[in-house]
């Protein structure tokens, strides 16, 4: 059996299905496997995947998986949050969910693209309120708590793991009222990325309702091009942008190809 675990306590996963709207909604579900049971979850998400294949409002579906450690993360597409609410909810779908490891965790969020200029499209943001309240936490100093969804294999592991292109997923909790000043944080360090040899692309996510949450999705040549950005001198101060208490989890993913779900 899985446990659903909420990113952002103000804003949970059932409660975000509940969402009135009509537009189109992203669902990144991140999950962490039992160790050595990597498989057996992958194999269970093939299962609920052909499953949410044959609802309605399902548009797409991609799993990443780490190059080392435990965790895969879900990308899927539907035409609205109520259509994914109908097909979550369905008898099929709720018994596929005992099919995983006891043990197993997942981390699922709705988010849609947001637009930043420069970056990536999506929604526009207020710009407003962030570059009144844009100031470093400490001059210098990350404002940025970093933490392993899966300790045993930090980030550093993931990247020494890693061959050729790759995606870099940030999760970004950030705290009440601060989510336009995180984004204009992320437009500044995304300017700077692409500055940078070996960056190919990003797209970052914003939380449905009243979440807090960003969600970043970047594309990388190489492990060594995304480590000579980070140890840059002038990185740091950037990272001073971002409100003070945000949280972020990262993992190292690629796209993984699943037998009549998605390719890599």
């Amino acid at each position: 059996m899985i446990t659903l675990n909420d990113l952002d306590a103000r804003a949970p996963f059932m409660a975000q299905l509940n969402y009135s709207g009509d537009e189109p909604v992203t669902i990144v579900n991140t999950l962490v496997a039992p160790p050595g049971l990597e498989e057996d979850v992958i194999e269970a998400w093939r299962l609920d995947s052909e499953v949410m294949k044959t609802k309605g409002g399902n548009i797409s579906q991609q799993l990443y998986r780490g190059p080392a450690g435990r965790v895969v993360t879900n990308v899927a597409n539907w035409e609205s949050a109520k259509d994914l609410q109908n097909a979550f909810m369905s008898p099929e779908f709720q018994a596929l969910l005992t099919t995983y490891p006891d043990g197993s965790a997942a981390y699922p969020h709705l988010v849609r693209p947001v637009e930043v200029p420069g970056v990536c499209l999506g929604a526009p943001w207020d710009r407003e309120p962030a570059l009144a309240t844009r100031k470093p936490a400490t001059a210098g100093a990350s404002a940025i708590e970093y933490i392993d969804l899966c300790p045993d294999v930090p980030l550093a592991e993931q990247l020494r793991a890693t061959n050729g292109a790759f995606t870099l997923q940030d999760t970004f909790v950030v705290p009440e009222g601060a989510v336009d000043q995180a984004i204009h944080a992320y437009q500044e360090i995304g300017a700077y990325m692409k500055g940078h040899s070996g960056f190919i692309q990003a797209q970052l996510y914003r939380g449905l309702g009243s979440s807090n949450v960003l969600v970043d999705l970047a594309v990388w040549e190489t492990a060594g091009a995304l480590r000579d950005a980070l140890s840059a001198p002038d990185f740091p101060a950037l990272l001073a942008y971002y409100p003070a208490g945000t949280r972020c989890f990262q993992l190292v993913l690629h796209r993984a190809a699943v037998s009549n779900v998605c390719v890599n």
